[in-house]
């Protein structure tokens, strides 16, 4: 009798708190949230006390330099698991490309600034004798040279197809007379840039440059993981993939483009994320082709912005321990904005809206 009348009780005190799951129109916001609590970070930030110290290659390029900004701000709030200090760091060939970098971070990110401590200048894009024009050094050695530079570093930040500009080597780094050149590479593009001298994009200096960076990830004895950022110059694909399958110990994180690109022309990192994207993982052993980025009828382009923070925020949320391929595309829908908020803080934000690019990785 005892037992009858606990089970009833049982069931009286369930009954209520069964109901509240019941598929009604009412309690579609509460299964949501449940369902999207299930999802969490496998990144770096899933263990935030293990600081990972990050690189990146290309920071004289916009895309490149609002990637260091955001990098910059997350590595100074706790929660994200990417490290202060000398991280991030930035990889270019001479000094345009620091001076470039700082040109983007100071009105883009309050006055934020990359000192010397923050930049290495590598000739990852080979160095070349500036009379007859024949190279000074094989990939070996320049994968070797990048590679020291990379040293105690867990992750990498690389582009495919970079945009390539001829440049005399900066005094007192790598050069061997006054006036060799190098080629500055620029992850996306740099307002500007004289490319007359530079190869032409679908030239095998491009696969050279990238196969130089991945072996010196591999030198350095502490990078476990690298995101390449496909470019929109990118004419073979599929062979940027394959040094990254041939590479053992190495995972990736690969983001093709669908879209076209935009530039915020008054871009601050306090607008945040502006638009939502549509992001899709391939299947293992998808075919990959050059893609169109041709804009569609009703299509928009993305921000380029917002790819600098599904970049940093790929590092936060996807684990490290596996490798993928994913596709961006514009969604044509914009980040409904909050209720105005009076003399809003940020100094526990690295990029407003970063949760809605959150919660679309982590749902892949």
């Amino acid at each position: 009798m005892v037992v009858l009348r606990f089970f009833i009780l049982a069931a009286a005190a369930i009954l209520p708190f069964s109901h509240s799951f019941a598929p009604s129109h009412n309690n579609v916001g509460v299964r949501k949230t449940l369902h999207m609590g299930l999802f969490t970070d496998e990144g770096c930030a899933a263990k935030p006390f293990e600081k990972k110290k990050i690189a990146i290659a290309g920071v004289g390029g916009y895309l490149g330099a609002v990637t260091f900004g955001f990098l910059q701000r997350s590595a100074s709030i706790y929660g994200t698991g990417i490290a202060s200090g000398n991280s991030p760091r930035a990889i270019t060939a001479t000094g345009t490309g620091a001076e470039a970098l700082n040109k983007v971070l100071t009105p883009c990110f309050r006055l934020a600034y990359a000192g010397e401590d923050l930049v290495r200048l590598c000739k990852l894009s080979g160095m070349y004798n500036a009379v007859t024009g024949d190279p000074y050094d094989n990939g070996a050695a320049n994968a070797n040279h990048v590679g020291e530079r990379l040293k105690s570093f867990d992750a990498v930040i690389l582009g495919t197809t970079y945009q390539l500009e001829q440049r005399t080597v900066t005094g007192n780094t790598y050069e061997v007379t006054p006036n060799d050149k190098t080629f500055e590479f620029y992850l996306d593009e740099r307002y500007g840039a004289n490319e007359d001298k530079s190869p032409a994009d679908d030239s095998d200096t491009h696969i050279e440059i990238f196969k130089t960076a991945i072996q010196a990830c591999k030198e350095s004895g502490t990078v476990k993981h690298v995101v390449v950022l496909e470019t929109l110059r990118t004419k073979n694909p599929s062979e940027f993939v394959n040094v990254l399958e041939n590479e053992e110990g190495i995972t990736y994180t690969y983001i093709r483009l669908k879209s076209p690109l935009k530039k915020d022309l008054t871009f601050s990192f306090e607008k945040g994320v502006q638009d939502k994207l549509e992001v899709v993982c391939l299947p293992k052993g998808s075919p990959i082709h050059p893609n169109d980025t041709t804009p569609l009828d009703g299509e928009t382009a993305i921000y380029r912005e917002d790819i600098a923070a599904l970049i940093v925020q790929s590092l936060m949320t996807f684990n490290w321990g596996g490798s993928r391929i994913i596709e961006v595309s514009s969604s044509n829908k914009p980040v409904e904005a909050g209720p105005p908020v009076r003399n809003p803080k940020y100094d526990k934000e690295w990029c407003p809206n970063s949760d809605v690019l959150a919660g679309i990785l982590r749902a892949l």
